[in-house]
């Protein structure tokens, strides 16, 4: 019996109920039809079902399942090391260099390859010259000292004898500062000549020349040396004074390399210190 008449036959009454137990499609046809009681009135019982087929549980027309991958839980997934930031790599390259560029200041100087520093244009000689005269039983000594240095101090010791240095006179100090050229005169009156004289000259307390001399009737000029005090030059002094950097150009603002003062002791501790930090914390 085809599909159309065994409807036909279900509508009409016509089909043998035990059609209906042994076909499921039918059966439920009917159930929507006449209703399950009238069925069950009727003396037909329904066909058994299959089993329901779980979504969850389908197999592909290849009968092969198909395992999902685990999803990791937010606390499982894998942290991605952090990015080294460009912060921190320009404070290791700047620990660095200030390290080699105070290590090299010390030791050899900044001055052997950078030419920062100008010499100073030389001074002229000092020159210490003293004049003695004997007039009317009086001896008179002038000292004339010229191209001193205005900012140090300067004094002058002397002391005056007779009969050829045998008898003493007198003795005395001048000082003076802030002035480049002196002249001062002393006179002393004596009895037996010749007179005679010792004179020695000071730059900040510590003796730079002589003047020695004696005079009978005549006035004689004694002259011991001329002095010329050398500036510093750059090329003795390489290391620059960090504390004076603002006035590089001065030979005052470096010294000889080879040691180090208190300024440079201080930024070798800070630039080894940003180097160590930041290359343990790169690691």
């Amino acid at each position: 019996m085809g599909d159309a008449e065994r409807v036909k036959g279900l509508l009409d009454g016509s089909m043998d109920p035990t059609e209906l137990e042994e076909d499921v499609e039918l059966y439920a046809l009917a159930e929507r039809i006449y209703g399950r009681e009238a069925l069950d009135e009727m003396g037909v019982v329904a066909p058994m079902r299959p089993p329901e087929v779980d979504p969850a549980n389908h197999s592909n027309g290849n009968n092969l399942e198909v395992e999902l991958p685990d999803i990791l839980e937010v606390d499982e997934v894998p942290e991605r090391p952090p990015k080294e930031s460009s912060g921190s790599r320009i404070i290791l390259m700047a620990g660095l260099v200030g390290l080699v560029l105070v290590s090299v200041n010390v030791s050899i100087g900044i001055g052997q390859y950078l030419a920062l520093c100008e010499d100073q244009v030389e001074a002229p000689p000092l020159s210490f010259t003293t004049l003695s005269n004997w007039q009317n039983d009086t001896m008179h000594i002038t000292w004339t000292v010229t191209n001193l240095n205005t900012s140090l101090d300067y004094s002058i010791y002397w002391s005056m004898s007779q009969n050829g240095s045998s008898e003493f006179v007198d003795a005395d100090w001048f000082n003076w500062t802030g002035s480049s050229n002196l002249i001062h005169s002393e006179n002393r009156p004596v009895s037996t000549q010749p007179g005679c004289y010792t004179s020695t000259l000071y730059s900040e307390g510590i003796e730079i020349s002589q003047s020695n001399g004696c005079t009978e009737n005549s006035s004689t000029i004694s002259i011991l040396a001329v002095i010329s005090e050398v500036p510093a030059q750059c090329e003795d002094n390489t290391r620059l004074l960090w504390d004076k950097v603002g006035e590089y150009e001065s030979v005052d603002s470096w010294a000889a390399a080879g040691t180090g003062g208190l300024l440079d002791g201080a930024l070798l501790m800070l630039f080894g210190m940003i180097t160590l930090r930041s290359a343990f914390r790169k690691k």
